[in-house]
């Protein structure tokens, strides 16, 4: 570059084919905004060592994180970012942060010890001198952490605004610094779409001509960039008559040259229409969101197809997956436009054969392009196949045959993960021109796309491993539940069921547009954390005996005692028997003392089995029974139900076990709750003036708020257990009796009263009544 020229490489507010986003060169070493670097300096981009940034919309950010990439083996100097605090922080949290890109912070450079990225954070009129200029940030009024820039050498001054708004600190800058020979400002829009500048913080040529007003100098350059593709011809129309460029500004375009001691220098051009590559920095960016979607996995693989054809203007491609035994090519995608083929991802599987890494002998197919590229994993360019005699292209000759196609330059790249193995391999054809014309792939294609490969073929394998993770999780989840389930004889399905209930309930709440839930809706990961709370919530029965589980009498442990009780009563009517002999009894007597010794036991053993509320006649009887020890009368006791208030208290302990074991787990963030919501749900929904819910003696939990999915699971629980056949210790309750029982506890408190009434109302629990036959 000339000595204290600027260089305008992206000059528009987006991208298209008029031209690149916003990017300023002002040496070799240094440039404002990065739009459009590699398109514009290919290899002379190395030497960038340097990037001040105004603030981090898209437009002026989007090849940095390819920048470093594709430079980072050849760098001897690390690249220095420099922006406001919050700027720097945006890069750091949502470019550089190891999911869209890699955190070049944090990687030293090749044979370096320096890191291959360092951000420098700065403030607003400090300035900073690099290669012999110097930078001084000016807040302008675009964002809350834009500004631009005054670039000062030999006391000749540019001041580049970036996108600004209304702004007084420009004016004031401009006027009270004497040395600032040219502006450069933006226009994004015409006058008619002022409402759209004013909400996007954008000026249009009326705006920059009543900022001009505050401009008390009459020597200053303006010259405009930052216009909106679809309105250039409006925009320049407007600015010629509203006359805002001064003092032979101009419309600014890609490849104009700024001179800053003599504006009357400008040189203005474009780049050769040849050299425009179409970044389509977007779509990267939605693959690089899309890459952990393990649901709809092949049009991730469509998407990446497609993403690699436009950065590298391909007609074709393929994209293959490595098979699973690693012995062959799977075809994944197919794409060519000129022929309207689309094949895999969206548009069905793809029935053609494998192609095998292995000839019938045994030894490596290396006759097959794409299976070399796989199986050495390097790159392969190929001007035109028609003249190469390396490979056997029969295939793809016969392809051509078939459709009258002519197959010509092709570009095949294996897809590496972390640990260097291939995943796959992406085959590009026949790239074009602007005039249609098919031409060989280029370096800047093969660093691209390469580089592209990579990250996806990384990104890939984390997908992959991050879904067996999930499938690993839920096996071992459902396992453990089956395993408690299967403990109990009696509750085989519970836990199945439960989390049954509770999935229709998430569903219908999801799908409630109008009524009491209309305003709540659970993502995916929430219904997922639903689903494993459901089946976990009784993980801490592992802890309770199964003669508790399983108690079916008032006197069952690990056994029946009821037995031991009829021995006790035989033995008594054996001494009856022996008064009897000894005359001690008569016969009347005798006869009148076994029939009432039969009664009692036969009484006995009802309550015993009887689960019923025992009224206080019948525990007064129970207790004139004299033949009984302690234990038996407290058990047999019971006023309802077979546990008596210790096996209670083991019972309803498990929820408080299920919290604690299930708090120790490390779960994933997005299933962080799961702890809570299964451990709540034998709580009341109802919280005393400390705001402390009761049901639990355990401090911890007692404190921990009740959300929807807690709510739900209760109800669940609940009404399983009520509509149950299975257990011992009672007979099933009708439909009705179940939701009158729901009705009852959400009366006083036990229940979320909206929860049950949506639970009734939605229909879900006459639906899973229906499906489970209980009438």
């Amino acid at each position: 570059m000339e000595t204290n020229t600027i260089k305008i490489l992206g000059a528009f507010g987006n991208k298209s084919s008029k031209g690149n986003m916003t990017c300023i060169q002002i040496c070799e070493s240094i440039i404002i905004d990065a739009g459009n670097i590699l398109n514009s300096l290919k290899d002379e981009a190395l030497k960038i060592n340097h990037i001040f940034i105004t603030h981090t919309h898209l437009d002026h950010i989007v090849d940095i994180p390819f920048l470093i990439d594709s430079s980072y083996g050849k760098r001897e100097k690390p690249l220095i970012i420099y922006g406001l605090d919050k700027t720097i922080t945006h890069l750091e949290d949502y470019l550089f942060n190891g999911h869209i890109w890699p955190d070049f912070s944090s990687i030293n450079l090749k044979n370096f010890e320096h890191k291959a990225v360092i951000f420098k954070r700065i403030t607003l009129d400090e300035t900073i001198n690099v290669d012999g200029y110097s930078f001084k940030p000016i807040k302008t009024e675009h964002t809350d952490s834009s500004c631009g820039y005054v670039v000062t050498k030999n006391k000749n001054a540019l001041f580049f605004t970036s996108d600004t708004h209304k702004c007084k600190n420009i004016w004031n800058e401009i006027n009270t610094n004497k040395s600032i020979k040219s502006v450069i400002i933006e226009v994004s829009f015409p006058t008619r779409l002022e409402e759209l500048a004013n909400l996007s913080k954008h000026l249009t040529p009326k705006m920059l001509k009543e900022e001009l007003g505050n401009l008390t100098r009459d020597d200053v350059a303006i010259y405009v960039y930052h216009l909106k593709s679809d309105y250039i011809n409006e925009i320049t129309k407007e600015c010629d008559e509203l006359q805002v460029l001064l003092n032979n500004g101009h419309i600014l375009s890609d490849g104009a040259l700024i001179d800053v001691t003599n504006p009357k220098n400008y040189k203005s051009y474009l780049f050769n229409p040849d050299d425009k590559k179409d970044d389509n920095i977007n779509q990267l960016l939605e693959i690089g969101n899309a890459l952990t979607d393990k649901i709809h996995f092949n049009i991730l693989m469509e998407k990446i197809l497609v993403c690699a054809k436009q950065l590298s203007n391909a007609d074709g491609g393929t994209l293959y997956l490595m098979s699973e035994d690693k012995k062959h090519l799977q075809f994944t995608v197919i794409q060519t436009d000129s022929l309207g083929i689309k094949m895999g991802g969206s548009h069905g599987k793809i029935q053609w054969q494998d192609l095998s890494l292995y000839k019938n002998d045994g030894s490596l197919n290396k006759e097959q392009v794409s299976v070399l590229c796989a199986i050495e994993g390097e790159l392969i360019s190929i001007d035109d196949i028609y003249q190469e005699n390396n490979f056997n292209f029969e295939g793809t000759k016969a392809f051509d045959k078939t459709t009258g196609y002519k197959t010509k330059s092709m570009l095949v790249i294996p897809m590496r993960d972390h640990e260097d193995n291939i995943v796959g391999v992406l085959q590009l054809l026949n790239k074009q021109n602007i005039y249609g014309d098919t031409i060989a792939f280029d370096i800047y294609d093969k660093q691209l796309i390469g580089a592209m490969s990579s990250q996806v073929a990384i990104s890939m394998t984390n997908a992959r491993l991050i879904n067996d993770l999930e499938n690993l999780l839920s096996a071992f989840i459902k396992s453990i539940a089956t395993a408690i389930d299967t403990k109990s004889k009696y509750t085989g399905r519970h836990i199945h069921k439960v989390e049954e209930i509770s999935t229709m309930m998430a569903t219908a709440i999801n799908n409630d547009k109008d009524g009491i839930f209309k305003d709540t809706f659970f993502s995916d990961n929430e219904l997922k954390e639903l689903s494993i709370s459901a089946w976990m919530h009784d993980i801490g029965k592992i802890t309770v005996p199964e003669y508790v589980m399983d108690k079916a009498t008032k006197l069952e442990t690990i056994y029946d005692k009821i037995g031991l009780v009829e021995a006790k009563f035989d033995i008594l009517k054996k001494d009856k028997e022996i008064d009897y002999l000894k005359n001690k009894l008569t016969k009347d007597e005798f006869e009148n003392e076994i029939i009432k010794i039969d009664n009692d036991l036969e009484f006995v053993k009802s309550i015993n089995v009887n689960g019923d509320f025992l009224e206080e006649q019948k525990l007064k009887r129970l207790q004139n029974i004299s033949i009984l020890d302690k234990d038996e009368l407290y058990n047999l006791s019971i006023k309802k139900g077979t546990l008596n208030d210790d096996e209670r208290n083991i019972i309803n302990n498990h929820a408080i076990v299920s919290y604690r074991m299930l708090k120790a787990l490390p779960f994933p963030q997005k299933y962080k709750n799961v702890p809570i919501i299964a451990g709540s749900h034998h709580k009341k929904h109802t919280c005393d003036k400390n705001g402390r819910y009761g049901g639990y003696a355990d401090e911890e939990i007692i404190s921990l708020p009740l959300d929807t999915k807690s709510k739900i699971l209760a109800i669940a629980d609940i009404f399983e257990a009520l509509t149950a056949s299975d257990r011992p210790y009672k007979k099933p309750n009708s439909f009705k009796k179940s939701i009158d029982i729901l009705l009852s506890m959400a009366k006083y408190g036990e229940l979320d009263k909206s929860m049950v009434d949506f639970f009734i109302n939605s229909k879900v629990a006459q639906n899973y009544a229906t499906k489970n036959k209980i009438s």
